[in-house]
Parts: structure tokens; sequence; C-alpha cells
């Protein structure tokens, strides 16, 4: 029996025209060696050779998946849950707390995104292993070496280790979010669930309840500013009373002007009286007299209470009543205007609370965490079946191919 034993090197020089043609010379004299190396077809042989070739190529990678899914293979447990965020009030009629984290998009679907994006962020893995001391349990040493977590695995492995079994959807019409967990042990897997469940339901209210105190903590600072307005108003006044020793301007100024007025009334009957009088008395009798000095003693009381009224008295250093008026209605407008506003402060105290009462968000859990029955994962039938498709295309390929070069030689 020949044996073609013709060396690479003495098959015909070709032009080399660059490293990808020299790559492309050298995958070709590969196959050409295998090609080389294959003896020709016998009578009774032939069908052996392709037989033992398949069982090498094929059978036997085959054999070894499989013992290691019967043998050795850790079975993993899925725990499954479902879950959605609603708030206290009508999503119609109040805005998202959230929303504004997200613009373009839905309220609803915003508050999701944002639960579907933390429950696989590092602060939930972190949580996690500080909890259920996660990380070790994908290290542990009880599972196959091929399903378990390197026992010098970094962070940024643990985390793409968690994130590989987690599987997290969200349907945007319903909002409704689907966790599924994997686990090596079912009771785990539900755990595991339930933790980030309760993890995700703190992150919500955590979020919902910052933006709902900042709200009201604007409102109320403008409250207590108000508040500190009307006191100083109010202060203002008392000042001014007691440094003026008068408690109302306007009231004083009304009574001084009803004595001026009744003063004068009685200035102008004396007058007539005086008038009558000298007509039928001598001008130095003691009863004109009499009513001449009283009526001179009326108006110089009506000009002291003018004085009073409209005039500055040095000697006793008292102001003007009008200016006094003017003076205290303008601290009467501060005070109205102080009341005012701190009147509105509260009622948009109280309506600040109300809203932010109706933004306030909840996780609601739609389906309880499941416990697995049975392993789900590795998918034993399917990666077998998917793997033998592999190889025989992988086979088919490199037959088809070392069949070309043998072709190509003769």
């Amino acid at each position: 029996m020949e044996t073609n034993t013709q060396p690479v090197s003495e098959q015909k020089a070709k032009p080399n025209s660059g490293a990808l043609k020299r790559t492309a010379e050298v995958v070709k004299g590969m196959f050409a060696g295998f090609a080389a190396n294959e003896p020709p077809s016998e009578p009774g042989h032939s069908g052996i050779r392709a037989w033992r070739g398949l069982l090498l190529c094929v059978g036997l990678p085959l054999l070894l998946v499989s013992a290691y899914y019967l043998f050795f293979v850790s079975d993993r447990y899925v725990s499954s849950t479902q879950l959605i965020v609603k708030d206290n009030g009508s999503s119609q009629g109040m805005s998202s707390s959230l929303g504004f984290l997200l613009p373009g998009v839905g309220a609803d679907n915003q508050d999701a995104f944002l639960v579907v994006n933390y429950i696989q962020s590092l602060d939930m893995a972190v949580y996690l292993d500080k909890t259920l001391q996660l990380s070790s349990y994908y290290k542990s040493d009880r599972y196959d070496i091929f399903s378990r977590l390197d026992s010098n695995a970094t962070q940024e492995d643990y985390l793409e280790y968690y994130r590989e079994h987690i599987a997290i959807g969200h349907d945007e019409s319903t909002g409704i979010i689907t966790i599924e967990i994997q686990a090596f042990e079912p009771e785990f897997a539900r755990s595991l669930v339930e933790t980030v469940t309760q993890k995700s339901e703190d992150f919500v209210n955590a979020i919902s309840n910052q933006l709902a105190d900042k709200q009201v903590a604007f409102v109320r600072s403008e409250l207590e500013l108000a508040q500190s307005k009307l006191r100083a108003s109010k202060q203002e006044i008392l000042d001014f009373q007691n440094r003026n020793k008068v408690v109302s301007p306007q009231e004083l100024t009304k009574g001084i002007s009803g004595i001026i007025q009744g003063l004068e009334a009685k200035l102008a009957e004396l007058r007539a009286k005086l008038t009558a009088a000298k007509t039928y008395l001598n001008p130095d009798s003691s009863q004109v007299v009499s009513m001449q000095a009283e009526i001179s003693a009326l108006e110089e009381q009506i000009a002291a209470e003018k004085e009073r009224l409209v005039g500055v008295s040095d000697a006793q250093g008292e102001q003007r009543l009008n200016s006094l008026s003017a003076h205290f209605q303008n601290l009467e407008l501060n005070l109205q205007f102080a009341t005012d506003a701190y009147a509105a402060s509260l009622k948009a105290l109280e309506t600040a609370r109300m809203e932010a009462s109706g933004r306030l968000k909840h996780l609601m859990v739609v389906s309880q965490p499941s416990l697995a029955e049975k392993a789900e994962y590795p998918r034993k039938l399917y990666n077998l079946t998917s793997l033998a498709i592999i190889l025989l295309l992988i086979y088919g390929i490199v037959k088809m191919l070392i069949s070309s070069i043998r072709d190509h030689r003769i």
C-alpha cells in the first residue's frame, strides 16, 4: 500500500503578495498535509476510516459532554416573580415623581426602567453579597468547576456572573416587570427573588419619598419665611405704638377732629351771643368781657388741637398726627400683606403634602416568587443536540476541504 508523503515544501510555489495570502497558503498547506497523510481509499477500509473519523470528531466530544451533564454538572433552578410600579394617585392627574430622570418616555415606563436598571446594577449585586453572601455562594466548591464562579474572581467578574444568572423582562403595554433568577438550590433561588423584590421596593420608596420631601421642604421653607415676615410686621407696629405712645393714630385723629368740631360749634355760639349782647350792653360791661375771654380761650384751644393734628410742637417733640397716621397705615398694609402671604403659604403646604402623598410610588407584587420543582438549566437535551449539529457541520466542512485539496493535487 502506497502512502503519499510528498512534503509541503515540494509543492509548486505560488507568488506571495501579502500577509493574508501567506496565511491562506499556510492553512491550505495544513489541509494538504492532512490529505497527504491519509491513505488512499481501498475496498473494505474506506467505511471503517469514515466511521472512525466520525466517532473521533463527533462521537467522542458528545460522549464527554454527555458524561459531564450526567455525572458532574450542577443543576440550576429558576425562581420568578412579577412586579408593577404604582402610585397613590391617578397617573393622569399627577406627573410621575420619578419621570424627570428619563425624559421622552411614559411615566409608568420610566419608573419600571429605573427598577430594571437598579436590579441589574452593582449596588444590587453588592447588597445581595452582604445580605446573602451571594459571591461566596457562587464560588462554593460544592458545584462543578464549569458552573461556579472562579475563586479569584474580581468584582467585575462577580457582577457579570450575577447578570448572566438573572433575567429581567418589562412589558411596556402593561408595565409588568418579570424577574427570573437562577440558583443551584430552589430555596436559595426563591430567597434571592424575595430579597431583590424587597430591596427594589425600598429603592422605589426612597426615590419617591426623597422627591416628595424636597417639594414639601421647599414649601415649608417659604412658610417659615412668611411667618418670620409676619412676626416682624407685628413687632414694627408694637414698636411704633410704644415709641409714639399711641395705639391707633387714625382713632386719635378722629377724636381730635371731633373735639375741634365741638369747640368750633361752641365758639360760633358764643360769638353769636356776644354780638347780640353788644346791642344792649356796654362794651366794658363784665358780661361782655367775660364772653370775650371765653371766646379767646376757645380760639386758643382750637388752635392747640389743630397744632396737635397737623402742626409740630418742638417743646413736646410730637410729630404730626397725619404723618403718624400715614406711617401707621403703611405698617398695617405690611401686616395685612404678611398675613395674606402666611395664609397662602399654609394652604400651599397642605396642597404640597396632598400632592406628594399622591405621587408616592409602591412596588406591587403581581405574582409571588415561585419555588422550582425541577431544574431548568442547563438544558441538557437542547445543548447536546446543538453540539451534535455543530460538530457534524464542522466535520462535514473539514472533510469537504480535505477532499477538495486532494482532488487538486491529483
